[in-house]
């Protein structure tokens, strides 16, 4: 019998990348403002980027900067403990609109990557939507079988249309009140209430 696999948002979430994200968008963008720049995760980050900057080059020079940065950044306080305690019980699958090379570097050097069972970056497709129908098909587990932990509003929303539950997290691009209006099944405002929204979630 498969485990149930939490599926885990990468930048955000797991690390605290949100500058990191920003900076780079805005030495492409210089009149990138910081609202706008969040506005992008209401909904599906590839369909909401400004259309000059939807193409291939840019792009790739954004991945390329963000893997040779996100290194030098750290894990979101507590979430490696959380994590830990998660694998014993759980699959933990990531799935990411970064590249999955930067991710996983990052795992590596920070000695969590054994924790996940997969990574599925924005080189394995850029929809959250068919990531999560890849996850669904690939493992034969069924919607309510899973969750995502996120802190966007646009994960939610693509998550819902899989018919798959989600946690969202505070401490991410998207507030509170950004994120309650698109009704995630629990908020947790640090890492170790994952734990508990989970045991309330997947019942």
């Amino acid at each position: 019998m498969n485990k149930e696999i939490i599926i885990f948002d990468f930048d955000g979430v797991v690390v605290d990348s949100l500058q990191l994200g920003y900076s780079i968008n805005k030495k492409m963008m210089p009149d990138l403002k910081y609202s706008e720049w969040t506005s992008w995760f209401e909904g599906n980050l590839y369909k909401n980027i400004r259309k000059e900057h939807a193409n291939k080059k840019s792009q790739n020079e954004f991945h390329k900067q963000y893997a040779a940065d996100i290194i030098k950044h750290s894990p979101i306080h507590g979430m490696p403990d959380t994590l830990k305690k998660l694998s014993t019980r759980y699959d933990l699958i990531i799935v990411s609109s970064s590249v999955s090379q930067g991710i996983r570097s990052f795992l590596v050097k920070h000695k969590i990557k054994f924790l996940f069972k997969e990574i599925l970056g924005a080189d394995v497709h850029q929809s959250k939507i068919e990531k999560f129908k890849i996850i669904l098909n690939r493992y034969s587990i069924k919607p309510e079988e899973t969750l995502i932990v996120t802190d966007s509003v646009g994960d939610i929303k693509e998550a819902k249309s899989v018919g798959i539950k989600s946690i969202a997290v505070t401490w991410g691009v998207h507030s509170r009140k950004k994120l309650a209006p698109s009704h995630p099944d629990f908020i947790a405002t640090k890492p170790a209430e994952i734990i508990i929204g989970i045991s309330r979630v997947l019942v």
